[in-house]
């Protein structure tokens, strides 16, 4: 889970950037994520599954402004947590493509 909280942790390109400007960036590079993970779970059974990640996505890009602004350990529980929300995601999806017959 370390490699996706340090994806997720990345600062910046802007070295002068403040630290609400890279958790806002944090957070978007979370909303990107999940909404291509989303876009990958397009099979018929998979349809809730695909709806559940977007209505979540969309409530995290909604309060980005909020978690921008979160103490140091509520933010970094916030991360913690879509970094585990994430990873089930990509194990759900390896399984998935295991099981599927060409």
């Amino acid at each position: 889970m370390s490699d996706i909280v340090d994806d997720l942790l990345r600062l910046s390109e802007d070295p002068h950037a403040d630290p609400r400007s890279r958790r806002r960036q944090t957070m978007e590079r979370l909303v990107e994520t999940l909404l291509a993970m989303a876009d990958a779970e397009i099979g018929p059974g998979e349809v809730q599954h695909r709806h559940s990640i977007i209505h979540l996505t969309m409530i995290i890009r909604d309060m980005t402004g909020r978690i921008a602004e979160a103490d140091d350990p509520t933010f970094a529980a916030i991360v913690r947590e879509a970094a585990m929300l994430i990873r089930s995601l990509q194990r759900r999806q390896a399984d998935a493509a295991g099981c599927t017959v060409h």
